[in-house]
């Protein structure tokens, strides 16, 4: 009998490294979650060799069909749904443990208002992700979970003022960084080190459960300052990186998040690589690794 796998987000970047890694592992047999089964991702998955299912986190009743039979879950929410964030994890995590879930990894993040004791208020990704953890926490289902930091795959895209986030120029390269200067922060490889992870403890949550049930994983590379990023970017690269700093992107959420960077450590006592993950076997990359493999392909040499 095969042993499920039932990933939330795929289409996404945190969802598609679950995806990529289960597939590559062969231990589960992906079951992808989605709006539309019609639709072109959902095509894709099927090639590639996921079963994909109809639901939304907002329908209970469509939860039961989608997550029946599951062994493990990978639950990630999002900030911009028609479901609000909180109901969107809550639902997941009733009807994981209604249809008999053996173990949920779930997305998590700390909440800012909480470590900022009140002064940053409207990160509500950050907020609402550690309200679903404490939920979860409380809710008896055998789970872990997984903090990221700043997403080393933001380099890739376009940013929220419709330019490239980090480009090539006649001298080198600049990165056009959101914020102010003095921000530190997590910096996570996702489709490196999430989808890894996520299989890691999925494997073996049943024959080490003390050093993986209940825990908060964090999958940082590192907690450098952002001109510190920029250097090991130049490594991987071989060629100079200008920082250009954008200021605010006028989100409230996004902008008390890189303020917040200025002046908080969001894992405060954790250390980077976390030595949890490597005893377990989980290998991260780093901010080099990521510039020489991936970034350099993304921007032209």
């Amino acid at each position: 009998m095969s042993r499920i796998a039932t990933i939330f987000g795929a289409s996404g970047e945190q969802g598609s490294s679950v995806l990529n890694a289960v597939l590559k592992d062969g231990t589960f047999k992906p079951r992808v979650v989605t709006r539309n089964t019609n639709s072109e991702s959902s095509k894709k998955f099927v090639d590639l060799g996921a079963e994909v299912v109809q639901a939304d986190s907002g329908d209970r009743e469509s939860l039961k069909k989608a997550l029946a039979g599951s062994e493990v879950v990978f639950l990630v929410t999002f900030l911009f749904g028609a479901t609000s964030e909180f109901d969107q994890g809550k639902n997941v995590i009733d009807i994981s443990k209604e249809v008999g879930v053996k173990f949920l990894v779930f997305s998590s993040l700390p909440s800012l208002t909480e470590l900022s004791k009140g002064k940053y208020t409207q990160a509500f990704h950050f907020d609402d992700k550690q309200k679903i953890q404490k939920y979860l926490d409380a809710s008896g289902l055998p789970y872990a979970s997984i903090s990221t930091g700043w997403f080393l795959e933001n380099f890739l895209k376009v940013n929220r003022k419709g330019q490239p986030t980090f480009e090539k120029t006649d001298h080198g390269y600049v990165y056009h960084a959101f914020g102010f200067p003095g921000m530190a922060y997590a910096v996570s490889w996702i489709q490196h080190d999430l989808g890894q992870t996520f299989v890691t403890l999925g494997k073996q949550y049943n024959t080490r459960p003390d050093e993986v049930l209940g825990q908060n994983f964090v999958i940082g590379i590192a907690r450098p300052k952002v001109e510190d990023i920029v250097k090991e970017l130049s490594k991987g690269l071989g060629a100079p990186v200008e920082l250009k700093y954008e200021g605010k992107i006028g989100l409230a959420p996004f902008d008390e998040m890189y303020a917040s960077a200025a002046e908080l450590d969001w894992y405060p006592g954790v250390e980077f690589p976390d030595p949890r993950l490597e005893k377990l076997g989980v290998k991260l990359g780093t901010i080099e690794d990521f510039a020489r493999t991936t970034l350099k392909a993304h921007v032209g040499a």
